[in-house]
């Protein structure tokens, strides 16, 4: 009888750790979900099934599921991400990334940087490409799910409202967008950032950092339609007005030939960019930094 129990304990032993490895394994890179992980219920939508397991990224893992881009999400203060997989009756499959950062702050900027498509109500704000993709924020975590194959934009839709029912709501805006003058505002180019290489892409500073922005500093670049020209407004907050009058000076002797009109009031710095009258920049400019 001691005998068998020691075989037992044994062969326990032996298959613990080999059944956590085939766990590991059939996850494809990431940990699967633990307690804590966001969201902590499954939203799960009609006619849709969970498939797979669901992966769990963090700062260490993330490289598996965005290599080469991690640097994008780390920009926005990332902690980490959570992906399913959904299936209906057809075969149909979207997946959906549910990622979680530090602050509602930087899950709008993510989101901003992010922005393809058109404008859609869920969340705190959305878009869709449609049949494709949909993409929304909500309090401090960005959901992206996207299908496989073209889908009716009900179907995206519908999954999208079931993960945002298992999240925390609310969640604002930074206050600094809402310095943005909305005259002439083109509303969905506004990026919010926090690091110079996320609206690189849109406005280029020469790839080095040239405002000295670091992960404590605030920026919002948009574009505005001013007289049939369009123009891009930039806006960075700084910790202090040294480093704001520092930003402007790098900017003043960079010679870009489409910058127009700088300013700063306070930490704040403003500058406009494109084919534009001086008086024209130069009002931006000041709309911007006026209540400070």
């Amino acid at each position: 009888m001691g005998s068998a129990r020691s075989v037992r304990r044994a062969i326990g032993a032996w298959m613990l750790p080999a059944l956590l490895l085939l766990l590991l394994a059939s996850c494809g890179g990431g940990q699967p979900s633990a307690t804590g992980a966001p969201p902590d219920a499954v939203g799960v939508p009609p006619g849709w099934t969970e498939v797979g397991d669901e992966r769990v990224y963090d700062k260490q893992s993330i490289y598996e599921l965005v290599n080469g881009q991690a640097g994008a999400y780390f920009a926005y203060n990332f902690e980490q991400v959570t992906v399913r997989s959904y299936e209906d009756e057809t075969g149909a499959v979207v997946d959906a990334e549910i990622w979680q950062v530090a602050t509602p702050s930087d899950a709008y900027g993510l989101f901003t940087n992010n922005r393809a498509g058109e404008g859609i109500e869920i969340g705190n704000g959305g878009d869709m490409d449609p049949g494709r993709r949909l993409a929304f924020w909500q309090d401090r975590t960005y959901v992206r799910a996207r299908a496989r194959q073209e889908l009716p934009d009900e179907a995206l839709l519908g999954i999208a409202e079931a993960i945002a029912g298992t999240l925390p709501s609310g969640g604002e805006r930074p206050a600094l967008v809402d310095r943005l003058p909305t005259g002439g505002l083109v509303p969905e180019s506004v990026i919010y950032f926090r690091r110079e290489s996320s609206m690189q892409s849109e406005l280029w500073l020469g790839g080095e950092n040239l405002l000295g922005m670091d992960i404590d500093t605030e920026g919002v670049l948009a574009r505005y339609d001013i007289g049939g020209a369009v123009v891009r407004l930039l806006l960075v907050k700084d910790a202090d007005t040294e480093a704001a009058h520092a930003g402007m000076s790098a900017l003043d002797s960079a010679g870009m030939s489409d910058l127009i009109a700088t300013g700063v009031q306070g930490p704040l710095l403003a500058a406009v960019f494109g084919d534009i009258d001086e008086g024209d920049a130069r009002s931006l400019v000041a709309d911007a930094l006026l209540s400070e």
